[in-house]
């Protein structure tokens, strides 16, 4: 055996090519861990009351997949969802009398359409909140309590993330009987949902024994099937911006983010950006109805825009939603 000479293998490495889907994945977690969030893992089982109390975002009414020989008796099915997993976290959590408890999952969820088909399976990420996000350091302070908007900003990162944070849409149609109906909205792009996020409904907190927090539940196959396939980079503006406001009343259900899409899809090539920034009820405001503020942010590539031009296309923009939505301007 010494006498055999020591030969390289004829095969040469290459490298792999990167796996979208998994880049992705990683790309979240450490978005999530960053802002606070810790990441868990749970068993897929679940109870048979916990299935019917959270079906999950399945699209036809799914049936959950049955344990021929469960760990535990009570646990006798597949999850059709990652909540019941997360709630059983924040049982142990405040078990230990802990202030605060964020915590994430990305895992798959399991159903059996009329329980006659193949079983299918599902990769979806959920969230659940509770408390004010844990800081340290010199910089600590006392923080506001956690509400629908900290919420809403941490899944509008997710979705920033994935390229596609500026065109979703939140609607109030039929929510989760779960969730806080004043308090919840579903995550759309197009015609699909995504997910939803809200805050848990009080009579069940109290009925399950839970202290007040926030949910949300995403489809991250569905997420990953809109998202680009590279996200694209340009130079930074060499003329300054130019920024106007303005306020509309419309009807209490109307979305905000409507009229932001229309005016994107006008194609005005001086609209760099439209964003809301304030949302108002009560004197003046009819019953009813709501204020909506928007700042519109105008930039021309080879010039500096005058102010003269920039309120005339304001006007004419102004005037145009009114006709269009059927809004009043607040002046």
């Amino acid at each position: 055996y010494e006498k055999i000479p020591s030969t390289l293998p004829l095969a040469r490495p290459q490298g792999s090519r990167a796996d979208s889907h998994l880049s992705k994945e990683r790309k979240v977690r450490s978005f999530l861990i960053g802002e606070g969030v810790t990441e868990l893992i749970n068993l897929p089982f679940a109870s048979n009351a916990m299935n019917l109390r959270f079906p999950g975002l399945w699209q036809r009414r799914a049936s959950p997949v049955p344990i021929l020989n469960p760990l535990v008796q009570e646990n006798s099915e597949m999850r059709l969802s990652l909540i019941p997993g997360l709630i059983q976290n924040l049982r142990t959590h405040m078990a230990q009398r802990l202030k605060s408890f964020w915590g994430f999952e990305l895992g798959k969820v399991f159903c059996s359409h009329n329980g006659n088909d193949f079983p299918k399976e599902r990769q979806q990420l959920a969230i659940l909140l509770h408390g004010q996000r844990q800081r340290k350091g010199l910089k600590a302070k006392e923080e506001e309590p956690l509400d629908f908007a900290d919420a809403k900003g941490l899944l509008e990162g997710i979705m920033d993330i994935l390229g596609r944070g500026d065109q979703a849409i939140w609607s109030h149609d039929t929510l989760p009987s779960f969730l806080h109906p004043g308090k919840a909205a579903w995550l759309k792009w197009e015609d699909s949902t995504l997910g939803y996020l809200g805050e848990f409904h009080p009579d069940l907190c109290e009925e399950l024994d839970l202290p007040r927090f926030f949910v949300m539940e995403l489809d991250f196959e569905k997420l990953l099937q809109y998202a680009p396939p590279k996200l694209t980079a340009r130079s930074l503006p060499r003329f300054p911006s130019v920024e106007r406001d303005l306020a509309v009343v419309v009807d209490e259900g109307f979305p905000a983010q409507r009229i932001i899409n229309w005016i994107k899809d006008q194609g005005d090539p001086l609209i760099e950006d439209v964003q809301v920034f304030d949302q108002y009820r009560g004197s003046p405001i009819p019953e009813g109805k709501k204020s909506l503020a928007y700042r519109v942010c105008y930039r021309a590539e080879e010039r500096t825009l005058t102010d003269a031009e920039v309120g005339a296309r304001h006007q004419d923009l102004i005037l145009q939603i009114g006709q269009a939505f059927g809004a009043q301007l607040r002046t």
